[in-house]
């Protein structure tokens, strides 16, 4: 199979706000919240999820996979439009989360493959192309993984992802990785 990469476009905002419920293991969310995510998050520029901090990964012309990616700068006020918009339209509110990114970093929000595309390394190749971009940009490349997904921390730690810390989001403790810049 032949895969490749691509900047996400604003007609990727559905597929990325189904990587997002994904990469959160929040499959079950009805497809309306859905719609509503992508139409009212994922389709704007000012926020955390938006088509601009989005690589996709494309097989057979189709969209198989999903990385969101930003630069730590502007964490703070990405996720304070985007944590507004999701109580607004989804009525749902996120309080007493760290911060995922801090300035500095290179920071791999979200990232998914679609289950019949997995184990085929385009996670790998999603996750190799944000972390050229953190080192193109001189930042540490960050993530947070669950303590017990050992699969992906087998991932992560195959690239040279190494412990960096905890976090606390979405009502979680998270493992925080990083990979340093190359100097």
């Amino acid at each position: 199979m032949d895969v490749t990469f691509r900047q996400a476009t604003i007609d990727d905002a559905l597929f990325i706000a189904r990587g997002f419920q994904m990469a959160m293991l929040m499959e079950d969310v009805p497809e309306e919240h859905t719609r509503l995510f992508a139409e009212k998050i994922c389709e704007r520029e000012d926020v955390l999820y938006s088509w601009r901090n989005t690589l996709i990964a494309e097989a057979e012309g189709s969209p198989v996979g999903m990385v969101t990616a930003y630069d730590g700068r502007y964490y703070r006020g990405w996720r304070e439009t985007t944590l507004q918009l999701v109580k607004e339209h989804l009525g749902v509110e996120f309080s007493g989360m760290e911060d995922e990114a801090v300035p500095g970093e290179y920071y791999v929000d979200s990232l998914a493959v679609l289950p019949a595309h997995r184990g085929q390394g385009i996670g790998r190749g999603l996750l190799q192309h944000a972390i050229a971009q953190g080192r193109e940009l001189g930042l540490k490349v960050t993530l947070a993984v669950e303590y017990d997904n050992a699969r992906a921390l087998h991932l992560y730690r195959s690239l040279g992802f190494a412990p960096d810390g905890n976090l606390f989001i979405f009502g979680h403790d998270y493992q925080k990785m990083a990979i340093t810049p190359c100097l």
